[in-house]
């Protein structure tokens, strides 16, 4: 196989594998397993936090049973579902703490451009994964090969 044949099915796998995450973000929006919890300003644009109980936080709710806030919490959730599915935006980065963690999604709609993979960004970044976990953690070495370079 040519390398830029193989460079081609990794990258279709890799873009198969985002479209798969914002497609379930998009279900577990619809279902109300997750929410808006909040937003991140950044130069130029923003980004959504998502979560709720399965990411360990609570889910957002009008304050006092406000039923006319509560209903425009599921409005957002849905609008940013329909941009999931749409494409618009997409699964940009989780934020992981103690017993919980937050999905974050982003787009062009909302200022941040679609990140595109480069396959020797994400190679390079994983060598350096592999090699900070398996210095820090004790982690079986038929998981991956820490000394392997790219």
């Amino acid at each position: 196989m040519k390398a830029a044949d193989q460079t081609e099915k990794e990258l279709h796998i890799i873009g198969a594998i985002q479209r798969g995450l914002d497609l379930a973000t998009a279900a577990l929006l619809l279902s109300g397993q997750i929410t808006i919890i909040g937003v991140f300003v950044t130069p130029r644009g923003f980004r959504v936090s998502l979560g709720g109980p399965l990411t360990g936080e609570d889910r957002l709710e009008g304050i006092g049973g406000n039923q006319a806030a509560t209903t425009l919490v599921d409005v957002i959730d849905i609008g940013l579902a329909i941009l999931l599915i749409s494409d618009q935006i997409r699964v940009s980065g989780s934020f992981i703490a103690p017993g919980r963690f937050t999905i974050n999604v982003s787009g062009p709609i909302f200022g941040v451009p679609l990140t595109v993979p480069s396959l020797p960004q994400l190679k390079r970044e994983s060598a350096f994964f592999q090699k900070i976990v398996s210095r820090h953690f004790d982690v079986d070495p038929h998981f991956f090969k820490p000394d392997q370079e790219y």
